[in-house]
């Protein structure tokens, strides 16, 4: 009975033709019109390359690879020869506080993964698009930060001239190799979701890279300072962007978040700056009210809260655990206002943003 009811449906849809348009009179047919096949065509927009995911991953395993290996590599008793960490816990919590970076990392690979699989207009959106700018400049600027590791961790007064890091050969390619392909990918990827007019006129691009980071600094404040939750990411955006600044200056307030001195203070600040974009995403999707209908942001808060309670965790057990605080940590003991201000802003990163 089943394959007579199949057989009949399948009889039946064969059966089914589309109305042919003829003149009247009994003249030819008339043919079919292709504007409006056309139309629908001019429609259909076009998605990302199915591997484009892909890459987005491996170049986040990638990022997280390289930095993993700069912080233990650079973090350690003898580097340089004879530089003892003074206790076991020294290194440990030294480590952890720059490596709360990781989620962060790892919640913005996942925003652009989640968007490539969908459309060029989702890598598009201001936010993505913010992202894979932050991803750029921090891919750069870690990549020469291995280059020139010699000269930017070097302590001075030493003699001879000894430094914190040098990479050489192999190791000095690869982690150069990971951070110039995730700043390559993600620079490609912002440029093709550009608008088709802009996309055409590449000499205009640093003219809308410099437009659009002046609006954002003009808007850092918070549309309304009567929620909580826009002040909150308004007041992360703006400390990240400031402890960006601060190190890349001088010691010993360079020191201020990461408190690793002059081995990885430099090189952290490639991190606050991603902080910073994601702060400031999350603050436009709280005025916007996308933060709770659209669960990139979810994920771009939970690397931001992670980050912070990860490296509150690092603070806490220097302060507490570790027996060489404060004698081994001279450098952050000369300018203690600065990072009780920085651990308490970015403790702002726990308040959740639902009561």
């Amino acid at each position: 009975m089943q394959y007579f009811v199949i057989a009949t449906l399948v009889a039946s849809a064969s059966a089914i033709h589309a109305p042919e348009r003829r003149r009247l009179g009994g003249r030819r047919a008339i043919m079919p019109s292709f504007k409006d096949d056309d139309l629908v065509a001019a429609q259909v927009k076009p998605k990302p390359p199915g591997f484009l995911s892909a890459a987005y991953g491996a170049c986040g395993a990638a990022t997280m690879g390289a930095w993993t290996a700069v912080v233990w590599t650079t973090i350690r008793s003898n580097q340089p020869v004879g530089a003892m960490m003074p206790s076991v816990q020294h290194g440990i919590f030294a480590r952890t506080s720059v490596l709360s970076a990781v989620p962060l990392i790892v919640s913005s690979y996942a925003t652009l993964m989640s968007a490539s699989k969908d459309s060029w207009e989702a890598l598009g959106a201001p936010a993505c698009r913010r992202i894979n700018l932050a991803m750029v400049a921090a891919g750069i600027g870690s990549a020469l930060w291995v280059a020139y590791a010699p000269i930017i961790t070097q302590i001075p007064g030493s003699n001879p001239l000894a430094s914190h890091q040098s990479y050489k050969g192999l190791q000095r390619a690869a982690l150069i190799g990971a951070y110039g392909s995730a700043a390559a990918l993600s620079a490609a990827v912002w440029a093709r979701s550009l608008p088709e007019d802009v996309r055409k006129t590449p000499l205009a691009w640093p003219g809308r890279v410099a437009d659009g980071v002046a609006k954002s600094l003009v808007s850092l404040g918070p549309a309304s300072s009567d929620n909580p939750v826009n002040v909150k990411y308004s007041v992360l955006t703006t400390s990240f962007l400031v402890f960006t600044a601060i190190q890349l200056g001088s010691f010993p307030l360079a020191v201020c978040p990461s408190w690793t001195g002059r081995r990885c203070s430099r090189a952290f600040s490639a991190w606050t700056l991603l902080a910073a974009t994601n702060s400031f995403n999350l603050k436009e999707a709280v005025e916007n009210g996308k933060r709770f209908t659209d669960s990139t942001y979810k994920t771009l808060a939970n690397g931001l809260t992670a980050l912070g309670a990860t490296y509150l965790t690092a603070k806490a057990g220097a302060v507490l655990l570790d027996p060489s605080f404060p004698v081994h940590y001279k450098i952050v003991t000369q300018v203690p206002a600065a990072q009780i201000a920085a651990s308490l802003l970015i403790g702002l990163t726990l308040r959740p943003d639902k009561a």
